[in-house]
């Protein structure tokens, strides 16, 4: 700092210099948003889920309900891909329109009879099925009437926040407002069912024992008269 001194009415006096403070522009923006974020503090969630044997629960859907409505999805997408459902679980806020195109070198017949949304896209191929508006909540279970072993399921659900649990059961949710929020969880092993609601949960951590159905054992795929005829000769016995 440069010190000037000024000699007025016979006496030497200093004069100080203005200092200017100038914040650069990312730390003004730093503390706006700090500003405008007060009382608004962001919150994590963290759930371990199991089920009734102690399993973990994977590919669960938790919805947190913060009190705002989901962000409109204009339009979402299932493709079939080696004749399975891609994403097998798909999730969207009422009114959004569904795509389901054909990725296969074979057709497929897309139904579902679930109360949120009965439907019907006939055998077709590549981009040929017109998509399909999904407005009411639930969970809609997906099947081909061709290919049996084909599942999916599309969750409309208008909670603002979602997110699935991994192979452990793990789930994280991030950035939440400050307070507590409702908490549901869906899997695919409720099907149509309604989804679970486990109340008002506080930030932090919390392990979850959930009340689902048993997971349906996969049953045997009948043997073709040909298969059948080679179990004979092989020397099997008939079932």
């Amino acid at each position: 700092m440069v010190l000037n001194f000024k000699c007025i009415h016979g006496r030497i006096q200093m004069v100080l210099p203005v200092v200017r403070w100038r914040l650069p522009v990312v730390g003004m923006c730093a503390l706006l948003a700090l500003a405008g974020a007060r009382g608004v503090l962001a919150q994590a969630l963290s759930l371990h889920l199991t089920d009734a044997d102690g399993a973990a629960v994977s590919g669960a859907v938790v919805l947190v309900d913060t009190g705002q409505p989901a962000d409109p999805v204009p339009t979402a997408l299932i493709d079939q891909i080696d004749m399975q459902f891609t994403p097998q679980v798909l999730v969207v806020p009422p009114g959004t329109e569904v795509s389901f195109p054909n990725s296969d070198d074979v057709r497929h017949h897309v139904y579902s009879f679930s109360p949120a949304k009965r439907f019907e896209l006939r055998l077709f191929k590549g981009s040929e099925a017109p998509p399909v508006l999904f407005d009411q909540s639930g969970a809609v279970v997906l099947g081909c009437n061709i290919h049996d072993q084909m599942r999916g399921y599309i969750l409309v659900a208008g909670q603002a926040v979602h997110a699935f649990s991994d192979a452990d059961g793990l789930v994280e949710v991030a950035g939440l407002p400050e307070g507590d929020w409702p908490v549901a969880v869906w899997h695919p092993r409720l099907q149509d069912a309604p989804w679970l609601e486990l109340g008002k949960l506080a930030p932090g951590s919390h392990s979850l024992v959930l009340d689902l159905p048993a997971e349906a054992a996969e049953a045997e795929p009948e043997l073709s008269p040909l298969q059948q005829r080679f179990r004979r000769a092989a020397g099997h016995a008939d079932d």
